[in-house]
């Protein structure tokens, strides 16, 4: 017979865990509410085509929200559990939700205080991400391909549709396996957790651009040093250059220059060598970004 003061201490001990998680971790869960909603209205949006009765019918928007939250965790939760592997304390994720109807969300991130053991550890914790994400993101998309339709272009109008949204190597190369040759004046409406997964291919490579503190960054210096700032300093070019492409590269110009800036600080063993499974992880990374780059993301 358990004693009837331990079972009210048990209670006590396990409401105040509860309570100091939420105090602890409030804007995490709002964060996470509030991308859920935003995410839920852009699929019932893309659904709808009109604000009303993408608000009235948000369930619509269940397949998209709930795919692209995952792939987005995933990402994180890659990060995360790198940062705990090597002793790198690491917040829980913080979603960014925004009020647009084409994507609900600008991502998610974690912060990371305190100093990075070696390259090798960087190489981890930069290539984590990416990875865990494509993980989910690839079954994802090959579901949602296979439940996307191939209709006539001058037959559809207001869906996410490709080709009017830029197709990877990857992306390309999976819809060719399973929906064959599609002809120039045919298209294919994409359903949305294939849409979800695209747009989780797209975050994939702009986190894996070699800059700075992005996982493309933490990737670069692992493999480079010091020399990694003059590729960051290329890229950021290059990035201008593709604004004659797509106007939005101008914006990642502009955000790459005042907060992510170009140098990366090194970790506390900057000499110990890059050993050779974090140099297969290094290629492996620079392949996932070019079969996942969209240099174009959109076209009218």
């Amino acid at each position: 017979m358990v004693d009837k003061d331990i079972k009210v201490e048990i209670m006590v001990d396990e409401k105040e865990k509860k309570h100091s998680f939420i105090k602890k971790y409030w804007l995490n869960i709002i964060l996470l509410l509030a991308t859920i909603l935003s995410t839920l209205f852009a699929g019932a949006f893309q659904e709808t085509g009109k604000f009303v009765d993408s608000v009235r019918n948000l369930g619509l928007g269940l397949p998209f929200s709930f795919s692209l939250i995952i792939i987005l965790l995933s990402h994180e939760l890659g990060h995360y559990f790198a940062s705990r592997y090597h002793n790198v304390p690491a917040s829980l994720p913080y979603f960014l939700p925004v009020p647009h109807p084409l994507v609900g969300t600008f991502g998610a991130f974690i912060k990371m205080k305190g100093k990075i053991r070696d390259r090798n550890s960087l190489m981890d914790l930069g290539a984590a991400g990416p990875f865990a994400g494509m993980i989910v993101a690839i079954p994802i998309l090959i579901i949602g391909i296979n439940h996307s339709q191939v209709v006539p272009l001058s037959e559809v109008v207001g869906k996410q549709l490709w080709p009017t949204l830029g197709a990877s190597i990857l992306f390309r190369s999976i819809v060719y396996a399973l929906k064959g040759y599609i002809p120039g004046d045919m298209g294919l409406m994409l359903h949305p957790m294939a849409y979800a997964a695209w747009i989780g291919l797209w975050v994939t490579s702009i986190n894996l651009i070699p800059i700075g503190q992005l996982d493309g960054g933490h990737i670069l210096y692992a493999l480079l040093r010091k020399k990694s700032i003059w590729v960051s300093r290329v890229v950021f070019i290059l990035i201008l250059l593709m604004g004659l492409l797509w106007m939005g590269w101008l914006f990642w110009g502009f955000f790459t220059a005042v907060v992510i800036r170009f140098h990366h600080p090194p970790p506390l063993d900057d000499e110990k060598p890059l050993d050779r499974k974090r140099k297969i992880v290094g290629v492996l990374s620079i392949i996932l970004l070019v079969i996942t780059f969209l240099p174009t993301p959109f076209f009218e």
